[in-house]
């Protein structure tokens, strides 16, 4: 009999890197993203499931140019490794 593991629930992921990307580490007590953050959420889910730091980070600053800021990388690399399950 093979085993089939349960997809990850993508509306809670997506919500969830709305919310890093919001700043709910600068906020404490946050526990929900802004709309805007919220209406990025599936590009950040999508653009987080590449692994691609850089665009990533140029999605959460906003800014379309490089460099981005630090705290945005911070995210950025956060997103990541809650996307892969690493603990962070």
């Amino acid at each position: 009999m093979t085993v089939v593991a349960e997809a990850p629930d993508l509306t809670a992921l997506e919500e969830r890197l709305a919310l890093v990307a919001c700043g709910e580490n600068s906020r404490p007590g946050k526990t929900r993203a802004c709309d805007s953050c919220t209406k990025k959420g599936n590009t950040l889910l999508r653009i987080t499931s590449t692994g691609a730091v850089d665009a990533l980070t140029a999605a959460i600053c906003g800014t379309g140019r490089a460099p981005a800021c630090h705290e945005c990388n911070a995210k950025a690399v956060r997103m990541v490794r809650i996307y892969h399950g690493e603990a962070v």
